[in-house]
């Protein structure tokens, strides 16, 4: 029984075993990361700290297609700085021309975060270039450019959107013309290697399963599958504990009543130590006994032998 008791837990232990894929995220990246993999059919896990921030973690058999996934999502993404933050600095004289950079910095942050805000977006770049006017040579070109690199989901077309891009951006930037904006729009569609590769009907590339960067667009048969073998082996396994724990206590009580019936009725016959007949010892001061009980007594005093008065004698 002990045993039991003691293999129980590492049972369950075994049904649960987790792998933590990001730790100390804010509550809005944990939710991008658990709906990316929940649209390709992989359980994410969120954990609070005790500091506010969240953990993300998956089974075991999902962790390499989970890790590939978070990579071509890139996800979680990195914060960015906006110009609040980068110019409440006090108490420290500055140049004019860290100015100037700390301003081109936080205004290129704030425009790739307004983009990435756009639906289907993954990541957003935008770099700027202020020209610093020349009063010694009026004709240098001192007209802002700026050049803004962007990664979506490949269900998502970007394309018909290249004028407003260009117009957001250029919108952001004091004399900044639309024309002026370089965009690059790069789609994306995650390539996913399944551990022991698919069927044949579901094989592309080798053995690697091309998924559509949405996921709930067109997920295989192969990454449904997988995702599900751990929940299936989790309530196995805790099917197979609770059977473990039902029988174990049901033959702990069989063998309590069997322990509890033997120690009232002994094998050899006879009775235990300290057991008693039913008959009470005499005690001082009892009452003299009934009439029938006192002559089994001189019976049995006659079978013992004569008995002496010293009275008879004198």
């Amino acid at each position: 029984m002990r045993r039991v008791l003691i293999l129980l837990p590492v049972l369950l232990l075994l049904a649960g075993c987790r792998t933590s894929l990001f730790e100390g995220l804010d509550e809005d990246q944990a939710n991008r990361i658990v709906a990316a993999l929940s649209h390709h059919g992989i359980n994410g896990y969120k954990e609070r700290n005790a500091d506010r921030s969240w953990n993300i973690s998956v089974d075991d058999a999902d962790a390499v297609v989970a890790t590939e996934l978070a990579s071509a999502y890139a996800l979680p993404r990195g914060g960015h700085a906006n110009l609040g933050d980068l110019f409440s600095r006090q108490g420290l004289i500055s140049s004019p021309e860290e100015d100037r950079i700390r301003y081109v910095f936080g205004l290129s942050q704030e425009l790739s975060e307004t983009l990435e805000k756009m639906d289907g977006v993954l990541l957003a770049r935008v770099h700027i270039v202020l020209p610093e006017k020349d009063p010694m040579d009026p004709t240098h070109d001192t007209l802002p450019s700026a050049s803004v690199m962007m990664r979506y989901r490949g269900d998502t077309n970007l394309e018909p959107m290249r004028d407003r891009i260009r117009a957001l951006v250029a919108g952001g930037v004091e004399g900044l013309m639309p024309e002026r904006v370089a965009l690059t729009l790069v789609p994306v569609t995650p390539v996913l290697s399944f551990p022991g590769g698919c069927d044949n009907d579901h094989d592309i590339a080798g053995g690697n399963d091309v998924a559509s960067a949405a996921g709930a667009v067109s997920v295989t048969t192969c990454s449904e599958s997988r995702a599900r073998m751990p929940s299936r082996a989790t309530t196995v396994l805790g099917a197979l504990a609770a059977l473990v724990l039902l029988v174990s206590g049901s033959v702990w009580l069989w063998r309590s009543g069997l322990r509890a019936r033997f120690e009232r009725e002994p094998r050899d016959g006879r009775k235990p130590a300290g057991a008693s007949d039913g008959r009470r010892e005499p005690m001082a001061g009892d009452k003299p006994r009934a009439a029938g009980e006192a002559k089994e007594a001189g019976e049995t005093g006659e079978a013992a032998g004569p008995t002496e008065h010293p009275g008879e004698d004198a």
